[in-house]
This record gives structure tokens, sequence and C-alpha cells, in this order.
């Protein structure tokens, strides 16, 4: 059984993990761009809570957060959420996104993402992702990700794409 200290101290690494994806230290251009300005609300070991204030440069040509760059912070969210509950990195084996709702730019939403099963030998999870808007708590987008464990570490990768 793992030590309550672990677990906190794998916490805080894996918010600062998720805090320099947002700020380009160990992203590629794509993953900056999307999740800049991302903020963390809540860290629990299976369970993250972020804000998000949706910026110009994430357009479609609607004036709507492109779903593309929406799936890629959900991805992340959810991929950084399953390191934290597991301490593996796990990579990405089915991504399912339904898009209920557009956002306009400058839109503030709340991404929560819960691991809600992992295998018995911690080798594959499944974590549901989720973005709401902020002043009402509408539903946008939903997410089901499977991941799986493959051998590398967090130094080993600038970024998991």
């Amino acid at each position: 059984m793992e030590d309550e200290d672990d677990g906190v101290e794998r916490t805080v690494r894996t918010v600062r993990l998720l805090e320099d994806i947002c700020n380009g230290v160990s992203s590629h251009e794509f993953e900056f761009l999307s999740l800049q300005g991302l903020r963390v609300v809540r860290a629990r070991k299976d369970s993250f809570l972020c804000s998000f204030v949706v910026p110009d440069r994430l357009s479609d040509r609607d004036g709507n957060w492109h779903a593309a760059a929406m799936a890629t912070l959900m991805d992340d969210v959810g991929v950084v959420t399953v390191y934290c509950a597991t301490g593996n990195l796990k990579t990405t084996l089915d991504f399912c996104v339904s898009y209920l709702s557009t956002v306009k730019i400058q839109e503030e939403v709340e991404i929560e993402a819960k691991v809600v099963g992992a295998g018995s030998k911690g080798n594959a999870a499944l974590v549901v992702v989720e973005v709401r808007r902020k002043d009402s708590g509408k539903l946008i987008a939903l997410a089901k990700q499977w991941l799986a464990s493959f051998n590398m570490t967090v130094d080993q990768l600038s970024s998991k794409l």
C-alpha cells in the first residue's frame, strides 16, 4: 500500500509537470499553445480540476474554441491525472470525445479529470475528462480515455506527443 506522504509528493510533482507543459518547459509547441493559461484548481491522487479561459489564438473560423485544441487539453489533463493516480506514465490507446456545445473565445471553462478504473496490475487505466462552463456548470465536452503503461520515466520524456 502506498504511503500517504508518497501520494502527496507525487501529486505535487504531477502539478509541477502539468505547469511545465502549460509554460512550454516540457512540451511541444502545439501542446504549449493549447494549454498555456491552464490553472490547476484542485489536485488529488485520482482527480484534477482545472480552470481555463479560452484565448484568441485557439479560435476556429467561427470564433469558437477549436475542437482539436480542446481535445489536446483534455488528453494532456487526462494523462497527468492517470500519472498522479498510478505513478506510471501511460500512453493513450483509445480517446473518444463527445462535443455537446461550442465555447466562445474568452469564455472560462473548468476541466475535471477523474480516474474511474485501473487494471489490477496497474498497466491500464480509464480516465473521464469533462469540460464545463464555469458560470453555469453546463457540460460542453466529455472524453473517455484508455491508457496503457510503457517503459519510460518523466525524465526521459519531454512530452507525451
